[in-house]
């Protein structure tokens, strides 16, 4: 196997992820602190370890595991829903390719690759034992593979990053080969991502065919789909044809949206789920007070965000992006919006990581009065404007970042407002670029290529919307594609860290944090394994009786 993104051992993959990589499998551990304002570290909450009282007698086998989820599902197609929580329930249902377990490579669906001398040939060996849920009720083999990739690489879906794959072809009843046009180091590490599972046509047919139609997903994962009450529950039930090693515990896992935090962090207190996401930092502690529950706490697993239409006036002026990012005070909105369960962040890798660069004193701290400067500057680009930062009030540290930074802002002598919009409104809004400067997050990505590309360059989403007239654009861009097309571990890592200096010259985003994950439990819930993204694998958990 050549290059970074086709690591021959656990230590290589390690050294590629990083830091923040096993910053998101700490899980249930102490931490490093969050920074303060001066870029030194301040003691943070330590955890409840979630198995810390394990019964002796083991796990158990049964049950029903009641889960709350923090937003309502917008579809279950794998290859085209845009929803974390979505995903999580495909996750459970569908399989990938290769998954990662302790910061390393493994196999789910393949048992075995090769990367070929030129980075340009993937060969997988697939498992002869997976089946696929009833009613298809089959054995998955290579074809299964092809078509799936050929429909997740059509307008629309979510496989936009295959526009590096020229061929998929079956080579074997159980082995698949990809040849990609050209090198493309992040290849190997995307085979894990979520939207990139194996679903059977046949299924796909039977309810429409089209791309968004696969709104009851049958995979060959541990969890088989049972029924949707879009609004009311998603019933998933165990998959008793599984392959051994990884059959689950649990008879079910029932599934309730329920958007308000303070009705979840209630439903979970008074016994009525098992389990809820999106805990809030203050509500953490009331978890952790309560004998009756307990904390899971999965470190890093969002980047929060200032995220910026670098097409919209003013935004379109580095200077009032500039202006913005030293009015604004990391470690106050990180310690309102998730009690310190995150740290301030001027990037999304953290310091351990390889990814990371060191901006040094160049980075833009909380400086309001630099932050007038640069607008006396530049001529005062906002005499008579009033910037407004789009959020929401289901994600808290979406809405506390708008909130306090309008307050920042005008500390800095600029007016701006918040406009509050219901989450499916202002997801829209992103997608569609209908916003000058909103409060945001994502989930962290392994391979920096999935962070980047898609916010800048033009053939990607670019939905920071930076185009050409935007300053060392044409330079951000070519980094960019080197960073595709480079397999050098130490080359990528230099690639990228140029492109950060430039991230923080221009600010076409304001990092804000990397906030943790945290989930609420019952007592009587255990074996949540941290895993290195924020999907929870229902099927390593179980209930005590």
């Amino acid at each position: 196997m050549q290059g970074e993104d086709a690591p021959t051992n656990r230590r290589t993959f390690l050294t590629a992820v990083g830091g923040a990589a096993a910053a998101a499998l700490a899980g249930c551990t102490d931490g490093e602190g969050t920074p303060t304002g001066d870029g030194t570290s301040s003691s943070t909450p330590s955890d409840t370890p979630t198995d810390a009282s394990t019964p002796a007698g083991g796990p158990q086998s049964g049950g029903t595991l009641r889960v709350g989820f923090e937003s309502e599902l917008t579809g279950l197609d794998p290859h085209r829903t845009e929803s974390v929580v979505s995903w999580l329930v495909v996750f459970n249902v569908c399989e990938t390719l290769i998954t990662f377990e302790d910061g390393a490579p493994a196999g789910r669906l393949a048992t075995d690759w090769e990367i070929g001398d030129d980075g340009r040939t993937y060969t997988f060996t697939l498992t002869e034992d997976a089946r696929f849920h009833a009613p298809v009720d089959r054995a998955m083999t290579a074809d299964d593979v092809v078509y799936s990739f050929e429909r997740m690489n059509q307008d629309g879906a979510m496989g936009s990053d295959l526009v590096a794959v020229d061929s998929v072809e079956a080579t074997g009843e159980y082995e698949v080969t990809f040849t990609l046009a050209e090198t493309f180091a992040p290849f190997f590490n995307f085979l894990g991502r979520v939207p990139w599972v194996i679903v059977p046509e046949e299924a796909v047919e039977e309810q429409g065919g089209e791309l968004g139609d696969f709104q009851e997903p049958v995979g060959t994962g541990p969890f088989q789909f049972d029924e949707y009450e879009p609004g009311e529950k998603l019933t998933l039930t165990a998959f008793d044809d599984y392959r051994a090693d990884d059959v689950p515990l649990l008879d079910a896992v029932e599934i309730t949206p329920i958007p308000d935090a303070d009705s979840r962090v209630a439903a979970l207190r008074g016994g009525d789920v098992d389990m809820v996401r999106g805990v809030s930092g203050s509500d953490a502690e009331t978890l952790r007070e309560d004998a009756e529950t307990k904390l899971s706490r999965q470190r890093g697993t969002q980047w929060g965000q200032l995220h910026i239409n670098c097409s919209e006036p003013p935004w379109d002026d580095p200077a009032v992006r500039r202006a913005v990012a030293h009015a604004m005070d990391r470690s106050a909105i990180v310690e309102a919006a998730v009690s310190g369960y995150g740290q301030a962040a001027w990037q999304p890798y953290a310091e351990e990581s390889v990814w990371h660069y060191d901006l040094g004193d160049s980075r833009r701290t909380h400086d309001p009065e630099r932050a007038r400067e640069i607008l006396d500057d530049a001529g005062n680009p906002l005499d008579g404007e009033t910037l407004t930062i789009k959020t929401n009030t289901r994600y808290g540290l979406m809405e506390t970042t708008a909130e306090l930074l309008v307050a920042q802002l005008g500390a800095a002598g600029i007016d701006a407002e918040t406009e509050v919009l219901e989450w499916g409104t202002q997801l829209s809004d992103f997608l569609g670029g209908n916003f000058g400067a909103m409060a945001f997050s994502v989930p962290f990505k392994i391979d920096p290529d999935r962070h980047y590309y898609g916010f800048v360059h033009p053939e990607g989403t670019q939905f920071s919307h930076y185009g050409e007239d935007q300053p060392d654009a044409q330079r951000m861009y070519e980094l960019l594609e080197r960073g595709r097309s480079e397999t050098d571990q130490d080359e990528r890592v230099e690639i990228y860290g140029e492109f950060e200096q430039l991230v923080n010259e221009h600010c076409p985003w304001i990092s804000v944090a990397r906030a943790d994950g945290l989930a609420g439990l019952r007592a009587d819930v255990y074996g949540v394994q941290p895993w290195l993204l924020p999907y929870t694998r229902f099927w390593t958990m179980w209930t005590e009786d």
